[in-house]
């Protein structure tokens, strides 16, 4: 091979190797560049499940602490009582706060929190206290119980109408309404439990009993 013919070869491949060169660089920036939009992605998806204030997370902690308490609450009422009337606001409280439970999971699960599994100490001592009453001082102490736990809700939810995140107030706003009907048909129950003043031993703490509630 003459010298010429060398010198036109060793071009030649030079010219390959630089197109080559080129060609994996391309690539390599273009993985590089799905890479990193990938990570983008993903770490705006984690900033937005972790976009809550800390206000707001309580408030989704608290909310779903109460729903449960709610939702139990009326499930041992309606195996414990034998009074029509407590029959059927358990039934509504069971009927509304499972579905408020629900959509407040479904937002939660959205927004990257994980709802309590089980009751804080003070509220399952509580839940605990409640199944060993009996009749009309089960009655009297449930009622009681919903008038202030509702008192206490009214004021969260309100507070969680001025929230910043929209799917949070939105629920607030939606439910609130609700809450106050709840509270004014236990606080009309209340009210009728007081006007009885016979204690049938069923209660030992001397709470009214309410067994002829449903004539009143």
């Amino acid at each position: 091979m003459t010298a010429l013919a060398l010198i036109a070869l060793s071009s030649g491949l030079s010219l390959q190797s630089c197109h080559n060169s080129e060609t994996n660089d391309a690539k390599t920036t273009t993985t590089v560049a799905a890479d990193s939009t990938l990570d983008t992605v993903s770490d705006v998806a984690k900033d937005k499940a972790t976009k809550l204030t800390p206000e707001e997370t309580d408030f989704v902690q608290k909310a779903a602490v109460g729903g449960m308490m709610e939702v139990d609450a009326a499930n041992l009422a309606l195996q414990k009582t034998k009074n029509p009337k407590i029959k059927e606001f358990a039934q509504l409280m069971l009927a509304d706060h499972t579905k408020a439970n629900d959509e407040l999971k479904s937002i939660a699960t959205q927004k990257g929190l994980a709802l309590p599994a089980s009751y804080p100490v003070a509220e399952k001592a509580h839940m605990d206290q409640m199944k060993a009453l009996k009749e009309d001082g089960f009655d009297r102490h449930y009622i009681k119980m919903m008038v202030d736990d509702h008192v206490k809700t009214l004021d969260l939810f309100r507070k969680a109408k001025l929230f910043g995140d929209p799917e949070l107030k939105a629920f607030a706003t939606k439910t609130l309404p609700t809450l106050e009907g709840h509270y004014r048909k236990a606080d009309a129950i209340s009210q009728a439990f007081d006007k009885l003043n016979t204690n049938n031993g069923d209660d030992p703490n001397g709470i009214s009993p309410t067994r002829n509630l449903d004539k009143k």
